[in-house]
């Protein structure tokens, strides 16, 4: 939705490799006590400078070529510089080879001489008498270049070789153990030239190719996403065809990349690990997981593995001003007795934020004395997971550490599942005061809290003001009524049965339920009179939302009633003014105490285990983020997702917002300029710096939010979804559906109480 212009610049320091002494916090392990051994981890500097991104790389044994990027100051043009990285001796070279202005590199391989070829797609603009770019001219090389030193040996324009327009996009390329050449474009076709740059063959791909890669074998495989998730098959160039999917592998619909082994037929990376994969005895070997060895995987850019048994990673970290550095990582098998070992503190999750990622991996670089271990539920069934961990929750296999996203914490606090944490907070010194005191105490109960989110921001309801007034908030049959009184085309931007029925229900779910008294209340007038008003609208299979006219003309025409959003932010706030065109009312969901303004976890919500055996080190972890460092490192100078729940960390942050930044004009004058551009559908607005009238309506917002958004019981969403269906295909009333749930839920929540 944010659409930004940033610039970011690269802080790489040239330097020599760390010393890493054991104890002092540069080590980090994965404890893998049945097979002997911890998988460690290494850092050292990048040697490369003047980089603002890496683009293709290859690896040619122990070491990798590389493209990089910068932007010029000087020219105000983008740079193309190609390297040879010896990764054994953390060496980098700069090699003799620069592109042509308005150049840049679609694809890089070894071919079978090893030498480097290198697609390269070189553009011109064409502009008319007054300068202004009518059309743009590209075309397509080969380029064969010396691994040595950079030397060009030969190129060719190979867009007629292909029977190609000269604008095509090549999204991936691979050269075969024969000099085969592969190039994938963004249209699900494969083109094949022999290593005479002739053409083979083309052949057509059902499905989009996420990834494309030469196997130790010498054959190239494509990966793409099936019924049973990631499927990789053989591209078959004698039958010019696809093969079948190669068994054994199959991870799911994560993100992977694909490079040659070592030993095995493939290195396998995704957004939980690291493994390898024998195609030919269809074996995989799961090495690490990212979190066990502290690496963040959204960091991770390229892996790489070595003759000696290491794996290589280019990691590029980022911090909250997307001010960017790289660094490399050197993996290795210890044996598991030269570790000392550390408590482990289990963190429960469906899945894992990524602030809370990252405090997880800053905890176990620095904390001597535990480690937390992450078990992510939602990881392969999400449905199996989330019942398992409900499971784990109420036996002794509950986590030391719990996410409260996806779980109605109210349920879990009225077994006395979850810890008290005001006494801690004590404790540690840390004043309840010091905190925006309605976020604070969202997971309060009896005086007791249950939970904590170190940010937040709020989902809501917007309406035009001219049609509610200043309402904070409305009951279903307020909402239900202005929806008959109006009349609008759509009351919704998404408006299906299913999410009609969603936004009335699950938002405000103890409306229905109250886990503390055990009593349910599906069968009254306001469930029966939300089924009803839900059963008008199309399914979503019969709703095509592509063929509506954008959303702020729809709001302009009062085509469109509602608009859910969210407030996570100043700028937020001020494009949704903007894109509204006229004063709006924050009305939120419907809700019988008109509070609809929902409070949401922005990095994470953490509650802890009262069966805990590490309580001392859970909160170690937990008040870190509650800290005013933490807490100060939340405030983003471009707005950022989601306010810190510290008093005077926000107030930093809304200082931020009502800064102004100016340049100065021919005249010399002091003009103000936008901070940014914001966009959303068919949309955009410039956001300047924020009134003080603007942030003390945020403020105004925020107090007016008391409930933490609930999180509905997947067991109860279940029945309610299987139950609804022949109400809305018309094979029974809204009344019998309404029984019959009504009957259900209060089954298990007598089962479950």
């Amino acid at each position: 939705m944010k659409k930004m212009k940033k610039f970011i610049a690269a802080a790489i320091a040239a330097g020599t490799m760390m010393m890493l002494l054991f104890g002092c916090g540069k080590r980090e392990e994965q404890q893998n006590e049945t097979k002997g051994y911890v998988w460690v981890s290494e850092y050292a500097d990048f040697n490369v400078e003047e980089c603002d991104w890496i683009d293709e790389v290859v690896t040619l044994g122990d070491e990798c070529y590389f493209s990089t990027s910068r932007y010029d100051e000087e020219k105000e043009q983008s740079v193309t510089s190609l390297y040879k990285y010896n990764l054994l001796e953390n060496k980098a070279e700069k090699l003799n080879f620069d592109l042509e202005e308005n150049s840049s590199i679609y694809g890089m391989a070894v071919n079978a001489d090893g030498n480097l070829a290198m697609l390269i797609n070189q553009y011109e603009y064409v502009e008319d008498e007054e300068g202004n770019v009518t059309d743009v001219n590209s075309k397509m090389q080969l380029c064969i270049v010396s691994p040595s030193d950079g030397a060009l040996i030969d190129s060719k324009e190979i867009t007629e070789v292909l029977d190609v327009p000269q604008e095509t996009y090549f999204q991936y390329f691979s050269i075969d153990g024969q000099g085969n050449l592969y190039l994938a474009d963004g249209d699900s076709k494969i083109y094949i030239l022999n290593k005479d740059i002739q053409k083979v063959c083309e052949i057509s791909i059902e499905g989009w190719i996420n990834n494309m890669v030469t196997s130790k074998e010498g054959d190239v495989y494509i990966a793409i996403y099936g019924n049973e998730g990631m499927e990789l098959k053989k591209v078959d160039v004698a039958a010019k065809k696809i093969g079948e999917p190669v068994q054994g592998l199959s991870e799911g619909y994560g993100n992977f990349t694909f490079r040659t082994g070592v030993e095995k037929s493939l290195l396998v990376s995704s957004n939980d690990g690291v493994l390898t994969f024998d195609i030919q005895s269809q074996t995989k070997e799961d090495l690490f997981k990212w979190l066990d060895v502290d690496i963040n995987s959204d960091d991770v850019n390229q892996v790489g593995e070595l003759s000696d048994g290491r794996i290589w990673a280019i990691i590029r970290e980022y911090d909250r001003d997307y001010n960017s550095s790289y660094q490399l990582a050197f993996l290795s098998k210890k044996d598991a007795s030269e570790v000392t070992a550390r408590q482990e503190i289990v963190f429960g999750a469906m899945w894992i934020d990524s602030d809370v990622k990252r405090n997880i991996i800053k905890f176990n670089k620095t904390n001597s004395q535990y480690r937390i271990i992450v078990k992510e539920y939602g990881e392969d069934d999400y449905e199996a997971g989330l019942i398992q961990f409900g499971a784990d929750l109420t036996t002794g296999n509950c986590p030391d550490i719990i996410s409260l996203s996806q779980l109605d914490f109210a349920q879990y606090a009225n077994k006395g599942i979850l810890e008290d944490l005001y006494p801690y907070m004590e404790q540690s010194g840390i004043k309840k005061e010091d905190y925006v005191e309605n976020i604070l105490e969202a997971y309060d109960m009896d005086g007791k809290l249950y939970g904590i989110m170190p940010s937040f921001y709020l989902s809501s309801t917007a309406v035009k003001k001219s049609l509610v007034g200043d309402k904070s908030g409305w009951t279903l049959d307020e909402m239900l009524d202005l929806v008959e009184e109006v009349k609008p085309q759509y009351v919704m931007s998404y408006d299906s049965k299913e999410s009609m029925l969603y936004y009335c229900i699950y938002q405000n779910i103890d409306e229905f339920i109250d886990w503390e008294s055990g009593t349910c209340h599906f069968d009254g007038d306001q469930f029966i009179r939300a089924l009803e008003f839900a059963s008008q609208f199309p399914s979503q299979e019969e709703v095509n939302y592509n063929e509506r006219e954008g959303i702020s003309s729809l709001l302009h025409d009062n085509k469109l009633l509602l608009m859910q959003t969210s407030i996570s932010s100043v700028q937020e706030y001020q494009m949704m003014k903007g894109m509204f065109g006229e004063d709006i009312t924050y009305i939120g969901s419907p809700s019988s105490d008109r509070k609809g303004n929902v409070i949401q976890p922005a990095g994470g919500s953490l509650a802890m285990s009262s069966k805990s055996k590490y309580k001392d080190g859970v909160w170690e972890f937990m008040k870190i983020m509650l800290e005013a460092e933490y807490q100060d490192s939340l405030v983003n100078e471009h707005g950022g997702f989601g306010f810190p729940i510290r008093k005077e960390s926000l107030e930093k942050q809304f200082e931020f917002d009502m800064k102004a930044d100016y340049y100065e004009d021919e005249n010399g004058n002091q003009v103000e300029r936008p901070k940014t551009t914001w966009g959303y559908d068919d949309f955009t607005i410039e956001i300047m710096a924020a009134s003080q009238e603007e942030i003390d309506e945020i403020k105004a917002l925020i107090t007016s939010a008391e409930k933490v958004s609930e999180n509905a019981d997947q067991q109860v969403t279940n029945i309610i979804t299987e139950e609804t269906e022949p109400f809305f295909k018309g094979q029974k009333s809204a009344a019998e559906v309404a029984g019959v749930i009504q009957n259900r839920v209060q089954i298990y929540v007598n089962e479950n109480k």
